[in-house]
């Protein structure tokens, strides 16, 4: 049973990127004081979202319509709670860290500072993350023993849930998707067939947009055919795929399940891969 429960409001808009990565005056602080809590003093102004440690259920029952193989359930505790992204990482974001723009000159895309970055391989994102830790840390904004990362396939789960247990991260009413997210019945399938401006759909109950849909986006771990459970689960012994999860723009409904997993190689990049950032403590 899950115990996360976000009581946080949905947000809808844009916000502007910031101008320049500056130091900031204000002492970082670590840990959040509840569920939901956000934060964005960061260079970026990238906004985050604090989850607390907790236990879950992951994975969907043999009830849940459109299952796969791969979903059976396991029980997880996580004994550290995290930040995590609100929302995808952005073109804008992509290229203030990097100073690249891999989508350009690409098949199916819309550029602008607020649509998801796309045309993002593993091997790419866990670049971007390694150099944003090191732009705060010597910015004095992010403390010592935190850094930025991928989550990991349960953090991923268990934010994503945000205290259901349902399909999806709202209920289990594949009707009401379209709320939610961009997929193959609202964006591909009308010829918007795009990763879309972050934050336009409902948020989940933890306050994070676009956690079904939009762009697939890559987790930490290696992928194994059993789901990862016990004491913060991550699977870490190698393998020829990495974990992505979520859906996309493209994706059938059915595939934007919370509990659905899906896979490609690190170094794959095209038009619906790209990923949310968390930021951790090492310890």
């Amino acid at each position: 049973m899950l115990i996360l429960a976000c009581l946080v409001d949905s947000v809808n808009g844009a916000e502007r990127a910031p101008e320049s990565l500056e130091a900031t005056a204000q002492p970082p602080k670590t840990v959040g004081t509840k569920a939901g809590e956000e934060r964005d003093d960061n260079g970026l102004k990238m906004k985050f979202v604090w989850c607390p440690p907790g236990q879950f259920t992951m994975g969907s029952p043999e009830s849940e319509e459109g299952r796969q193989v791969g979903e059976d359930q396991v029980q997880v505790r996580l004994t550290k709670g995290f930040w995590i992204g609100k929302y995808e990482v952005t073109q804008g974001e992509w290229e203030r860290v990097m100073g690249t723009t891999p989508w350009k000159r690409q098949y199916y895309v819309k550029q602008g500072a607020r649509y998801a970055a796309t045309y993002v391989s593993w091997e790419d994102a866990t670049e971007f993350v390694a150099k944003l830790t090191t732009q705060e840390r010597q910015a004095g904004r992010l403390p010592a023993g935190w850094r930025y990362t991928l989550p990991t396939e349960a953090q991923w789960e268990y934010a994503c849930r945000a205290g259901t247990q349902t399909a999806y991260g709202f209920d289990g009413d594949a009707t009401r998707l379209s709320d939610y997210a961009w997929f193959g019945g609202n964006a591909s399938g009308v010829n918007e067939k795009y990763a879309h401006e972050v934050g336009l759909q409902k948020a989940n109950a933890c306050g994070l947009h676009d956690v079904h849909g939009n762009v697939w986006e890559w987790c930490r771990d290696w992928y194994d055919a059993k789901l990862p459970g016990g004491v913060d689960a991550e699977q870490t012994t190698q393998a020829s795929h990495r974990v992505i999860r979520g859906g996309s723009w493209s994706a059938l409904a059915v595939l934007c399940r919370t509990a659905f997993r899906n896979f490609v190689g690190p170094g794959r990049r095209n038009l619906s891969l790209g990923f949310r950032v968390v930021r951790t403590s090492e310890q």
